[in-house]
């Protein structure tokens, strides 16, 4: 991954954990189309409906994805060997909250939940490092999809937004 400087944000994210074959291995791809930034709401004028049959089927899509979303959550509970908490996230890596099992230098396979409803995930390819000096586990990303970095780049951006808005409104 070609060096970038990337704003990190504090955070409380829920990162499903495994090793990886090595740190420049492919990560597995859990994004949705659907979920995208940009990605509209199907227009369902044309097919002649009433609104209100149509309103009630864009909820019914909506019930839909959520319930898609828990059984994701639990496929990806199943397939990661550990649960663990990220406290600060970037477009280059993160930093876990200690009680994990790795080491400094194991490469790991993340899949970060950036949101809960609908299930939205990142998923990346880091090496944990070694790092005392602060509170948990700094982990460099060495692999990565283009969505799945545009989605934390877009969270990061989000999160900074918020601070923003909190602190101007608390003065």
């Amino acid at each position: 991954m070609p060096k970038q400087d990337f704003s990190r944000v504090p955070t409380r994210l829920r990162a499903y954990v495994r090793p990886a074959a090595s740190k420049d291995s492919l990560p597995m791809a859990y994004d949705n189309p659907a979920l995208q930034d940009g990605a509209e709401q199907p227009d369902l004028t044309a097919g002649g409906l009433s609104q209100a049959v149509n309103d009630f089927l864009l909820k019914v899509d909506a019930k839909l994805d959520t319930v898609i979303s828990l059984l994701n959550q639990k496929r990806l509970e199943d397939e990661f060997t550990s649960d663990l908490e990220v406290i600060e996230i970037g477009g280059d890596g993160l930093r876990l909250i200690e009680g994990s099992s790795f080491t400094p230098g194991d490469a790991l396979e993340f899949a970060l939940v950036l949101n809960q409803f609908p299930l939205r995930i990142a998923s990346a390819v880091g090496v944990l490092a070694q790092d005392d000096s602060a509170e948990g586990h700094p982990v460099t990303f060495t692999r990565i999809r283009e969505p799945d970095l545009e989605a934390i780049v877009s969270y990061v951006f989000q999160e900074q937004r918020m601070r923003i808005r909190e602190t101007k409104w608390s003065d």
